[in-house]
């Protein structure tokens, strides 16, 4: 048995009346029995456009001069770990490339490999480019024509 305003098992119980949603602090909600529910408002009057205080553009970090100088330290870094893979990998091995025979340290034989592999992967990626502007290019030439043709 409920014993809020909505119960309608007692004796002389009314209709539930609406209730005010917002009550003032210390008070108990107060009834409206006869105030119209008010009429729904479009979505646009309704969204209110956050207000964000103007913030000014605070650099966090550096620029491209601590880019530069991150790639630098750590080419370098890179650069003494490969030194010390070409030092501890000092053996001699017998190399065959096209009928040609040599010996190399391993290490050096391995790193004149990784750079071969590097520079195939900049070729392959140089074609792609190179394909991927080209299309632009005619797409935007395309683009000019239509854009000239609707004027």
């Amino acid at each position: 048995m409920s014993t809020g305003p909505e119960s309608t098992d007692r004796p002389g119980a009314r209709d539930p009346q609406p209730v005010d949603p917002t009550p003032t602090a210390g008070t108990e909600p107060v009834s409206r029995p006869s105030e119209p529910a008010p009429a729904p408002r479009r979505r646009a009057e309704t969204a209110e456009q956050p207000r964000t205080p103007e913030i000014e553009d605070v650099k966090t970090g550096g620029g491209k001069t601590a880019g530069i100088w991150i790639a630098l330290i750590l080419g370098a870094v890179v650069l003494i770990l490969l030194l010390i893979f070409v030092i501890q990998n000092n053996v001699k091995a017998t190399f065959e490339y096209f009928g040609a025979q040599f010996d190399l340290p391993l290490g050096v034989a391995m790193l004149l490999a990784a750079i071969a592999g590097a520079l195939v992967m900049a070729l392959v990626g140089s074609v792609r480019i190179f394909q991927l502007s080209w299309t632009i290019r005619k797409l935007r030439k395309t683009q000019a024509k239509i854009q000239n043709a609707v004027r």
